[in-house]
């Protein structure tokens, strides 16, 4: 049976993002869940879910905030999946409503990460490539941009459109930690370099904040304070190729994962990337912004870069996309950056970003235990 349209998301609640070395994850998760309770028009005690992702770069405890609120969750997940997290929680709300296992779920991120030091233990997969120098995602990420620059003549300049692009859109938005801060395509070719070729304009922001999402079942959410926002579909995939550690391996992120993902969220939805206007891609750094679009179909393979540079995520463009500025430019959140803009596009609260008359979202992640292969998923909203 599909679950084409039975549930949607009712509550969004976002605290300030950036550095607030004055609240602990806990207070910041707190006051997530109170403000999309507060958005959604419900009591605490009308929740009876509860989904995180907590200890990663200072997340929030595990039932703490609950605690703090007075939300009686009979049911409590934690999810570890890093950027994929958000449209995993998604999939497992779903199936614990489906289940019976609770009625309206809170999804939640918190982090003080710029705030707080934690240490990330790594296994065995991890910590052997890091004695030679492969450390982090952003090692991943250049090896992927360096692979795409010699079998496809990717540019400096064509990353460097992606991070032009996202921070315009951050600029139109107020909450964005980097509102205030213009950059030129000079910026980005000056910039220091991290990992070559990547430089930091190319890797996305670490801060502080949270965020809490609600959602219940269609019939109930339509009944609630704020427009319902429906969940047509969702898919996922994984592959135990590591990527960046082997020339064949980039395929399964750029493609084969992505690809499957793809399939089963669109097949359930019964729609096709042409129906898509607007989508919001996990953009840890450029270059799995690049790497998706390619994946989902939006141009051919070793196109992206053209794509972006000829001005197609613009609004206007052939595929508004990333319309906060999301990880790049806006704040990082894991994988709720982005599900964040896709259900405030959807409601029509984009402000000077919102895309006119977008009626269906395209939200993805990509994470998971990368050190242990290549995850990808995805979700599709509509109004």
């Amino acid at each position: 049976m599909s679950i084409r349209d039975k549930y949607a998301f009712a509550g969004v609640g976002l605290t300030q993002l950036g550095r607030l070395p004055e609240m602990t994850p806990d207070e910041l998760a707190t006051r997530a869940i109170k403000l999309a309770l507060e958005d959604a028009g419900l009591r605490p005690d009308d929740v009876d879910g509860y989904i995180y992702q907590g200890g990663i770069g200072g997340g929030s405890s595990d039932t703490v905030p609950l605690q703090m609120t007075g939300v009686p969750a009979a049911m409590v997940w934690q999810v570890t999946s890093l950027g994929s997290y958000a449209n995993v929680a998604v999939a497992m709300a779903i199936g614990a409503m489906e289940s019976g296992l609770c009625n309206t779920c809170i999804l939640l991120h918190a982090s003080s990460a710029t705030s707080r030091r934690s240490i990330v233990p790594a296994g065995a997969v991890g910590n052997t490539p890091g004695a030679y120098g492969w450390y982090g995602p952003g090692t991943t990420a250049a090896c992927m941009a360096r692979r795409f620059m010699h079998l496809y003549g990717l540019t400096r300049e064509q990353l460097g459109a992606v991070a032009l692009t996202l921070r315009e859109y951050a600029n139109k938005r107020p909450e964005a930690i980097m509102h205030d801060r213009r950059i030129t395509m000079d910026d980005y070719l000056n910039a220091r370099m991290v990992i070559e070729p990547l430089c930091l304009y190319d890797f996305c922001l670490v801060n502080d904040g949270a965020v809490a999402l609600i959602i219940t079942s269609a019939e109930r959410a339509r009944n609630l304070r704020k427009p319902p926002v429906y969940v047509m579909g969702y898919g996922m995939d994984h592959s135990l190729r590591k990527v960046g550690k082997s020339p064949e391996a980039i395929h399964h992120f750029n493609g084969f994962v992505t690809e499957k993902a793809a399939q089963q969220a669109f097949g359930m939805a019964g729609i096709t990337i042409k129906d898509i206007d607007v989508a919001e891609f996990y953009d840890a750094f450029t270059i799995f912004l690049l790497s998706q679009i390619e994946s989902y179909g939006f141009c051919g393979r070793g196109e992206g870069g053209a794509f972006v540079a000829a001005g197609n995520l613009k609004p206007g463009g052939q595929l508004p996309a990333n319309t906060s500025g999301t990880s790049l430019s806006w704040g990082y959140l894991m994988g709720f950056t982005q599900l964040t803009e896709g259900i405030r596009q959807m409601r029509g609260e984009g402000g000077e970003c919102q895309i006119k008359d977008a009626e269906i979202c395209l939200v993805t992640g990509l994470g998971g235990m990368v050190d242990n292969g290549s995850a990808a998923n995805c979700c599709i909203l509509r109004r």
